[in-house]
């Protein structure tokens, strides 16, 4: 054993055990490493969120029967968030690398090392063996967290762990996540009030390559160009992108095509669930270092207790501003375990508790009208409740959610269209729980045969609308066909049910029949398997439409999964039908779900199953251990470490179960895993010192 002199004087009792490995010159467990070390966590947690530039792209889309066929794509949220997060990790390693050589690397003695470990294992396996290793490797469009991207997490996991020993190193880790959250809420009070800094000409050079267009026919056809067109700006063949941002300024339209209402909070995060998703995060947080600052008293500079107290309403300003319940649920969570863990002291540091409680109130009462429309839809959607369209009030509602926009009404109660299914020659039609099936001819298109489930033969019978027959059975009487055929010669027969609005086009081919999409594609239909939410799709803005259908997914990754990102890719988008009796997606039975809006789903589809419990096994001891630590702490108003310890674990104890309703990004992770590192090294910290205090007290 070895002692060794800490900053204000007393002696820190050093021992073995406080390390898995350590060589001769590497820092002890109480001593700061130097301030360039401790530079790439400061950049990976605060400022890989604030990125947003354009990147062109290819990718081979054709070969997905969902797909437009468009493989020439654009990002701005995403790509060089995945290219900064991977420069954090290469600089890490290389820093661990000049440890190494310089005899001062050690490693502490941490839980969590073994589910990293696991977890990594399972992301690599899975990536060798997918099928989609393209998609698997850099992550799936938009998104871009895949291999590469899930392995720079841990690193940088590790690497936190291992670098933060101090309240300094706290500092450089939480401090500068102060200042970018700050931006970015000012950025979001632009984005809620109608001026959004993205668009507006600087904001939109900022993210766009200064390029030469060419006046090409079809940039002249487009949007901006019969724009500028028009209005007789079109003088030369070849434009710069600034100049045509400023063209566009000029005529008062945007040169980028935004797919976010006005007065939406996005930030820089691509989707207004990712802002209340990151800043359950925070709010408990700067919220705990609030409190004590005001406990300090005069200790502490009236304008430090200003800034954590305007940092906090800046955030509750966005958090419900954003109009997500996700995060609403995670703060719920928040309130929750926070009033368990500090129980009595609540009451005793009532001063700033008061003035936070006010400040959240205040803002609330002042953002009314944001924030009523989705919590009272979310409530009715959690209870079933529909409105008379069978539409969900969330959905008529918000349509801020990326899946849905406003569902039509539902053909009809009395006539639920179950399932289609192209079998062969045959389309069965599941309706009423009756069954229909339509047997076509190749070698005669103009020839049918239907039988119901008894296999008794129905007829067809003329109809006012001239081809439209109608089915001469009362169980079907609400049910039409039609034969059709295109210009090319190709034959088709077209069901409809109930509103005659939604088309079932089917093309007779002499490899059977198949339904024939918007895309024009041929797609075999399945009877697509759901569990759960049969009467209540809706749930959640479409939530429970993609959880019954994600649940059956998980079977087939239980060990490993597809490769990571590739959700979009293995999700049943054939459930057409599905879509149509889904008043989130009724008018829409096209749209393409990307991700299941569970961080844990779409870890078990990508990942694998083994991959999620290593994760959850990781998380669960932080917040068991935490929860021990901070439910038995003082809480001196001096302990910097303990309220900041305290504020990370509340922060993702709510994260965690907000992502039980939002998904794993480039955009939040970072954040999310330097304050999980953060807090896991504050918690060392802690209990380090409470066996130095232990140890003395006993001398």
């Amino acid at each position: 054993m070895s002692k060794k002199q800490g900053k204000n004087g007393n002696a820190k009792l050093q021992t073995k055990s406080d390390y898995l490995f350590s060589m001769s010159y590497a820092p002890k467990i109480d001593e700061s490493v130097h301030w360039l070390q401790l530079l790439p966590i400061a950049f990976f947690g605060a400022f890989v969120i604030i990125i947003v530039k354009m990147y062109s792209y290819s990718r081979n889309m054709e070969q997905f029967y969902w797909s437009s066929g468009n493989s020439n794509l654009t990002d701005f949220f995403s790509y060089y968030k995945m290219v900064a997060i991977l420069i954090c990790a290469v600089l890490t390693l290389v820093l661990l690398l000049y440890r190494l050589c310089t005899q001062s690397l050690s490693i502490k003695r941490c839980f969590a090392y073994i589910p990293m470990i696991i977890y990594s294992v399972m992301v690599l396996v899975s990536y060798l063996l997918s099928d989609y290793k393209e998609f698997s490797l850099l992550g799936y469009n938009d998104r871009f967290e895949g291999t590469l991207t899930l392995l720079a997490y841990m690193v940088m996991l590790f690497f936190i762990i291992n670098t933060i020993n101090t309240e300094s190193g706290i500092k450089w880790a939480v401090y500068p996540i102060a200042v970018s959250s700050a931006l970015l809420g000012i950025l979001g009070i632009s984005q809620a009030t109608g001026h959004d800094f993205f668009r507006s000409s600087i904001g939109q050079k900022l993210v766009t390559p200064n390029t030469s267009v060419q006046m090409t026919e079809t940039f002249l056809n487009g949007r901006v160009g019969s724009a500028l067109n028009e209005a007789g700006l079109i003088t030369q063949d070849s434009y710069t992108t600034n100049e045509l941002i400023d063209m566009c300024k000029s005529i008062d339209i945007d040169f980028l095509g935004f797919t976010f209402n006005n007065n939406e909070i996005y930030q820089t995060v691509y989707n207004i669930n990712y802002v209340s998703f990151y800043l359950t995060l925070l709010l408990p947080l700067f919220g705990m270092l609030f409190i004590r600052s005001v406990l300090r008293g005069r200790e502490e500079p009236i304008w430090k207790k200003f800034i954590w107290g305007a940092l906090f309403a800046l955030l509750v300003f966005n958090l419900i501003g954003s109009a997500s319940s996700g995060g609403w649920l995670g703060m719920g969570f928040v309130v929750l375990v926070a009033l368990i863990v500090l129980n009595k002291k609540v009451i005793k540091w009532w001063k700033p508790v008061v003035i936070l409680l006010v400040l959240t109130i205040a803002i609330g009462g002042v953002t009314y009208n944001r924030w009523i429309g989705e919590l009272t839809g979310a409530i009715n959607s959690t209870l079933g409740k529909t409105d008379a369209g069978g539409q969900s009030a969330e959905s008529a509602g918000n349509a801020g959610d990326t899946e849905s926009g406003n569902a039509h009404a539902i053909a009809s109660d009395a006539h639920k269209l179950q399932y289609i299914d192209t079998d062969g020659n045959d389309i069965i039609i599941g309706i009423d729980d009756n069954t229909l099936t339509i047997t076509t001819y190749p070698e005669d298109t103009n020839a049918v045969r239907i039988l119901d489930q008894n296999g008794q033969s129905i007829g067809l019978v003329p109809t006012d609308t001239n081809r439209v027959l109608a089915f001469d059975d009362e169980r079907f009487a609400h049910c039409y066909f039609q034969a059709a055929s295109d210009e090319l010669g190709n034959d088709y027969f077209i069901f409809t049910s109930d509103d005659q609005e939604t088309k079932w086009t089917f093309r007779i081919t002499d490899d059977g029949v198949f339904y024939f999409n918007n895309l024009g594609n041929l797609v075999d239909l399945d009877k697509v398997p759901s569990v759960g939410w049969e009467n209540n799709s809706s749930w959640g803005n479409g939530r429970g439409y993609i959880f019954s259908r994600t649940i059956p997914m998980m079977k087939d990754t239980a060990f490993i999964g597809h490769g990571a990102d590739t959700y979009c890719i293995y999700f049943p988008h054939k459930d057409y039908v599905g879509k149509y009796n889904s008043a989130s997606f009724a008018n829409n039975i096209n749209i393409i779900v990307d991700k299941p809006h569970n961080m844990y789903m779409g870890a078990w589809i990508g990942t694998g199953g083994i991959s999620v419990l290593a994760l959850l096994a990781m998380f669960g001891i932080y917040i068991v251990q935490s929860f021990r630590l901070y439910f038995r702490s003082k809480f001196n108003a001096d302990d910097f470490v303990s309220f900041i310890g305290a504020g990370i674990f509340f922060g993702v104890f709510g994260f965690l179960f907000s992502a039980l309703v939002d998904d794993s990004t480039v955009s939040v992770m970072p954040m999310f895993y330097t304050l999980l590192g953060t807090g896991i090294a504050a918690n060392m910290m802690i209990k380090r010192r409470s066996a130095d205090e232990k140890q003395a007290s006993l001398k």
